[in-house]
């Protein structure tokens, strides 16, 4: 009977559905965050009867949002250096 042949498993480094899932998780962590903001902002700006708060919210959720980005990069690219 011929072998099976099976796969060998790729080293996490070169593993496409780990950079997918982590392209995704930027996605998704960056619209949360400046989507939030935005509406923290929004409700500030419906208590106080203002209209620049949620500009406040977009630039505040886009900075946690981009830092959030970084430290999930640092994360994978540690990931990788091990073996």
């Amino acid at each position: 009977m011929p072998e099976s042949r099976q796969k060998t498993p790729l080293p996490p480094d070169e593993n496409p559905w780990r950079a997918a899932g982590l392209v995704t998780a930027i996605g998704v962590e960056l619209a949360v965050c400046v989507g939030l903001g935005w509406w923290i902002g929004s409700v500030v700006d419906r208590n106080n009867g203002t209209s620049s708060w949620y500009m406040v919210g977009l630039v505040l959720g886009l900075i946690a949002g981009i830092g959030s980005a970084v430290g999930l990069i640092r994360k994978y690219a540690s990931g990788e250096r091990r073996k």
